[in-house]
């Protein structure tokens, strides 16, 4: 009988985790590597890093099959058929990319490495990256005659187990033909298309995949402002055009909040870094930055239409996390709006089921955090629906039409069915509509 290949991942937050379990669901034995002993602690007693649906459950399953283990330190790699790094590499205010835990990892992992074994970086990194780093660890570890694979992440909050397990596609970036070889039989249990390449095209690709859902999001909300002016429905429109089979269903044409940083934001800054240090102008990824912050000030505008100053008035926000289905608010779009309105002079409460105290502690967002909706609707004078939660969709509307004084909505989701909401009698305001 062959023994159980091992997969010593590290990185275990978001990313990393997923992968974690993720391996385990694929007949690996997992390794998680995490220096902070609290944090190990807490894995071990099968906790995750924050929520995402199915991973508690997940690593507590795991965890008692002994399929997973973890350890604090990066001998681990010893024993590892695979060595995976999957930071969720942090970005600043500027949107730029800090690449440090990637480095280190390989750093620290590199004297233990054995000779065949691979590194497969599925962080996000800018493009020349895992070349300098293939080059560090074989400086490191002249034994080491593998190479490193880049595969870039395509996870969303919300969704991320049953898309590492079934992929649209795995991008396969290297320079060696054994860790290629490698990384095939380590994602042979993953049914879909293997893309093999090198490593610079396949960072490339990741750049270029979010510059793509960047503009296509960018695109949808210059035409929606145009169609609310004009009379039209954008999101009526977006439905139509992802149905044309040379754009697809899944095309991201949903009117509303742009990006507000992070993942499309952090690669669409990057080409334009590439860009400004090849002397080349590239005015489309100006175009993308200078439409989706208007989406953003757009909020503002509303309310004051409606409300007139805002310097005073209390605004409830309905939702402070980054999407559904998760726990956290880095980079959510309520940062911005919240930073906006309290500029204003506006006094902001806000409901959500599932948003991290410590991050928000962290994001010193001026906001007053409330138990429910209801809660929110007694003090507001205005709502924004700013995370696509079920239970703002569902909620009992009439009621908070008896609750508010002045009820006004503006969803900037378009989760909500205008023609329900405003037979509620709520002064309801979509995104292009």
């Amino acid at each position: 009988m062959t023994a159980q290949k091992r997969v010593a991942v590290v990185g275990l937050w978001h990313l990393g985790s997923v992968n974690a379990v993720g391996f385990c669901e694929k007949g690996y034995l997992v390794t998680g590597i995490e220096p902070d002993a609290s944090r190990v602690a807490s894995l071990r007693a099968g906790k995750p890093p924050l929520f995402e649906p199915g991973l508690e459950d997940a690593l507590k399953k795991h965890i008692a099959s002994g399929s997973l283990t973890f350890s604090g330190s990066f001998e681990a790699v010893a024993d590892a058929d695979y060595f995976v790094i999957a930071y969720d590499s942090p970005v600043d205010a500027n949107d730029a990319v800090d690449i440090t835990p990637v480095e280190e990892a390989a750093r620290q992992a590199a004297p233990h490495l054995r000779r065949d074994t691979p590194v497969v970086v599925t962080s996000q990194v800018p493009l020349g990256t895992c070349e300098v780093i293939e080059a560090r660890i074989q400086k490191a570890n002249p034994a080491w005659k593998s190479g490193i694979v880049y595969t870039p992440e395509n996870l969303r909050l919300g969704q991320a187990i049953g898309l590492f397990l079934e992929p649209d596609m795995l991008v396969l970036g290297t320079s060696k033909k054994a860790a290629l070889d490698a990384a095939l039989a380590l994602y042979e249990p993953f049914v879909t298309e293997k893309v093999p390449m090198d490593l610079k095209s396949a960072e490339m690709v990741k750049h270029a995949l979010n510059t793509f859902l960047a503009t296509s999001i960018t695109f949808i909300n210059e035409i929606a402002a145009i169609s609310k002016r004009l009379g039209a429905d954008a999101v009526q429109v977006g439905k139509a055009l992802k149905l044309d089979k040379r754009i697809g269903k899944k095309a991201l044409l949903m009117p509303g909040l742009g990006f507000s940083g992070g993942t499309l934001a952090r690669d669409v800054r990057q080409l334009q870094k590439f860009a400004k240090e090849l002397h080349h102008s590239a005015p489309l990824l100006d175009a993308i930055f200078t439409v989706n912050e208007g989406t953003f000030d757009e909020v503002v505008a509303i309310l004051k239409r409606k409300l007139g100053a805002l310097e005073g008035r209390t605004i409830g926000i309905l939702g402070l996390t980054y999407k559904a289905g998760t726990s956290t608010v880095r980079q959510s779009p309520a940062l911005k709006v919240i930073a906006r309105l309290t500029s204003e002079g506006a006094t902001c409460v806000a409901y959500d089921p599932q948003a991290d105290p410590a991050e928000l502690a962290e994001s010193a967002l001026v906001v007053e955090r409330v138990a429910s909706i209801d809660d929110v609707t007694k003090r507001a004078e205005a709502l924004v629906l700013l995370t696509e939660w079920p239970e703002f969709r569902d909620f009992d509307y009439t009621k908070l039409a008896a609750s508010m004084k002045r009820p006004i909505v503006v969803d900037t989701k378009n989760i909500l069915d205008p023609a329900r909401i405003r037979a509620a009698n709520v002064d309801y305001e979509g995104f292009g509509r």
